[in-house]
Order: C-alpha cells, then structure tokens, then sequence
C-alpha cells in the first residue's frame, strides 16, 4: 500500500479560482483565502501589514473577517476589522481586493440564543463596514444558524443588505446543506438573492462537533460533501490545515497533543497523517501544503481560509494556491487506496 507511482501533482499555470456573480457583481475567489481570527492587537499593525501586504504580493486576493473575531479576548472587539480597515485604508487597496465578514453570531456567553434577528444583523454589518472602513463587504456570512427560525424570517433581511448596495454577495457559515438549500428555494421563488458560497469546517483530517464541543459548528460529512459536489457549489473552507495537525505531527511534535492539534489526534486521522508524511518525502511539497492542494482537488471548488502568525507560514502556503492532485492520490491520502 506505499505510494509507489501512485502520486501526481497537477500543476496548474494561473491562480485556482471560481467566479461568484449575480446581476449586479460578479468576483473570483482565490484557492486560498487568509483568515485574521488572529489578527487580535490593535497595536500590531507593522506585522499585521506585512503579512497583508505578502498575501497581496503572492497572488492573493481575498482577506476573511468576522464580527465576532478576537472579541473572546480582553480589549479584542473590532481588532480584526479594524487592521484589515486601517490596512486597505494605508494601502489605497479597497477595489482590488475580496471582503468577506461574518455577523449574527451568538454572545459568547449564550451560544444558544440565536442573533438572526434583522436589528442584530443590521447592528453587525454597520458596525463591520464601520471598522473596515468601505461602504460595502463582497461577501456577508451569516456566522452561524438557528434551525427554529424559518428562512422566510432570515433571506428578506439579507436580501436588504445587497438590494442596498452594503454587501454584494451572501453566505452561509455553519449552516447545513438542507438549510441552504431551503433558503435558496425560498429567495428563488421570492426574487431574492440566494446564499452564493458557504463557509464549513473542512479539511483532510476528520472533525465533526464533538471534536470542537462546539455544537454550532457544522463540519463537512459524506452527506454535505454529496450535496456540495452535486450541485458543485463552492465552499470556504475553515480550519483546512487541522489547527496545524498535519506539520506539527509530520515534524514529531508530540507536544501538539496538548494543544488545539491534539483535537484531531483520532485513528483515522494518524492513520491519514502518515499518508501526508509519505508523500511529503516522495515530492518535497510539506506537510502543511499537502492538505492545502487536497482541498483544491476536490470535485467542486474550494477555498482554504487558512491563518498564518509569521511571514514564512504565508509563503509556504501560498505556494498550494496552483497545487492541485490526480484522483488517486487524493484517495491514497484519504487512506481509501
């Protein structure tokens, strides 16, 4: 069952991306999107704007943000809206470059009280457009779902933001697949704007909510990947590199156990990661890329919302944003083949 000559990369000579457009818009998301949950000083900016400025730099052109981001630390609120809004500010950038954020998140106190309600979703995207520093966000993320809502509550508010002209696109984040396509029925037969992408946990290693105690969070399974695949709609993939799992385990950092990574620490996963490592040896492509260029060799695209802290994680990652592998091995590294 070794690698063998089952192994081939598919190099692709121009930036992986899918075109998202509606009557009025239209843009093309990236094979890697940069996350900023980690963007959590409002002190910080020379290294936030290096790290902004590289992404650019390497090819990048989508930057992912949310309400909620940093504001489970003391004095984090605003802190990765307001560096992304200060950045584009700086830099003169605002009309070439994607922004996505996230609103109608729960208190963090209450995960269970829902926010979808129109004043907490009007609340979240002004105070976002006011921290970023614009008049509108390309894509709107509604950060989380309550099933007990019906959807002909929640797409007429949305369908507000983008008939407004503050958000061009809609998403879904932590929704399910059934969810998505029953608010998409429902803005088709009303003439309203539909969820264009989503944002789910995924990634190579294997999670679902007990992996994250975190039960509203919706992970990819067979049955979404069914849906997303049939109906090839794209997908923002978060956490994509497993907390680090993949690099931090293929080095031998037992370590990582203790930390976030060991979330990911089931037999399936080692059995995965031993996979990753192996072909990591047969083509020099490192354990924190391989996972990145398994989310781009999927049947319907996929762009990795990863996280970087230093200049040299961004560059290795960016070098997956062409890396695309050949069926097979995408099953070798599932542990399938």
């Amino acid at each position: 069952r070794g690698l063998g000559d089952v192994y081939k990369r598919q190099k692709v000579f121009s930036v992986f991306s899918f075109e998202i457009k509606n009557s009025r818009y239209a843009i093309k998301l990236p094979a890697l999107t940069l996350g900023t949950a980690n963007f959590e000083r409002q002190d910080n900016d020379e290294a936030y704007f290096r790290l902004l400025d590289r992404y650019i730099e390497l090819g990048g052109s989508c930057i992912d943000t949310a309400r909620v981001y940093c504001s489970w630390l003391e004095g984090g609120m605003d802190s990765s809206e307001s560096v992304i809004g200060r950045w584009l500010r700086s830099r003169g950038c605002r009309d070439k470059v994607i922004i996505s954020t996230k609103g109608g998140h729960p208190q963090l106190d209450d995960m269970s009280s829902s926010r979808l309600d129109p004043e907490s979703l009007r609340c979240d995207l002004n105070r976002s457009l006011d921290c970023l520093g614009t008049d509108y966000a390309d894509i709107y993320f509604l950060h989380r779902d309550d099933e007990r809502i019906p959807v002909s509550e929640i797409m007429p508010i949305l369908n507000e933001f983008v008939q407004s002209g503050k958000v061009h696109f809609i998403g879904a984040s932590n929704w399910t697949t059934n969810r998505i396509e029953a608010a998409n029925q429902y803005a088709e037969a009303h003439g309203m704007e539909p969820f264009r992408v989503s944002q789910i946990n995924y990634s190579l290693a294997h999670s679902s909510t007990d992996t994250f105690g975190d039960p509203t969070l919706v992970c990819m399974n067979m049955w979404e990947y069914n849906w997303y695949r049939k109906h090839n709609f794209p997908v923002m993939a978060f956490t994509p590199q497993a907390k680090g799992f993949f690099a931090k385990f293929a080095k031998g950092d037992l370590s990582a156990a203790k930390l976030p990574e060991g979330q990911f620490t089931s037999t399936a996963n080692l059995a995965r990661l031993a996979r990753v490592k192996e072909l990591s040896i047969k083509t020099g492509d490192s354990p924190a890329v391989v996972p990145l260029g398994y989310l781009n060799s999927q049947p319907f695209f996929v762009s990795s919302v990863f996280a970087v802290s230093k200049l040299w994680q961004l560059e290795e990652d960016m070098s997956a944003q062409d890396l695309r592998y050949d069926v097979r091995t995408v099953a070798f590294l599932e542990n399938i083949l």
